[in-house]
């Protein structure tokens, strides 16, 4: 009876698990498709749920949004491509360019969902600081090489225009502004360079 009661409960965890994971999926789906502020009715639809479950598992909007943002960039981090670091520093360039900006290519959507709700939530902005973070201290590491080169000012001057550059406020600016992704692309590419081989 015991073990029986015991498997009750983990069918229920894991039906509770797996429309958790439903909901973030389906506020994720809405995003990538242009709605990036959907309502509670049309995740629901999407996750093939009722509203209700929606608030069972999530106390408000922000924590749906929150476990979102955290999703999105393990995402990032996971898919992140480890760059050779004794390639030349041309090479490098264009590896590093190339990843992050099909990242911020895939990520545009939801980084306009995230500054919507940045203004009213903690956690989604600690979490996108934190990213930012993450995302600086990988640039230190694929260009260890040049930045050891620099005298203290200079690194932190080339490091703050990488980050920058590559920024998804950036990369949101030049798309808004006409450019096209592989145009986008070609601007990240110069000014890193620009920055790393500029005496």
């Amino acid at each position: 009876m015991v073990a029986i009661g015991i498997e009750r409960i983990d069918g229920r965890r894991a039906r509770g698990l797996r429309t958790r994971d439903a909901i973030i999926s389906a506020l994720l789906d809405l995003i990538a498709g242009g709605d990036v502020a959907p309502t509670a009715q049309r995740i629901a639809d999407r996750a093939g749920v009722s509203v209700r479950s929606v608030y069972q598992h999530f106390a408000d909007v922000e924590g749906l949004y929150a476990d979102a943002t955290e999703r999105t960039y393990e995402w990032v981090r996971e898919t992140a491509k480890e760059i050779d670091p004794a390639l030349g520093v041309a090479e490098r360039v264009d590896a590093f360019v190339e990843s992050r900006s099909s990242t911020l290519e895939t990520l545009l959507p939801f980084h306009h969902a995230v500054r919507l709700m940045e203004p009213t939530s903690d956690r989604v902005r600690n979490d996108r600081l934190a990213m930012e973070k993450w995302e600086k201290d990988r640039v230190g590491r694929v260009f260890a090489q040049e930045l050891r080169a620099m005298d203290p000012p200079k690194r932190n001057g080339v490091l703050a225009g990488i980050e920058v550059l590559s920024s998804a406020d950036s990369w949101d600016h030049l798309r808004r502004n006409g450019q096209s992704a592989r145009a986008a692309r070609q601007v990240l590419r110069s000014g890193i360079l620009c920055l790393l081989t500029t005496r």
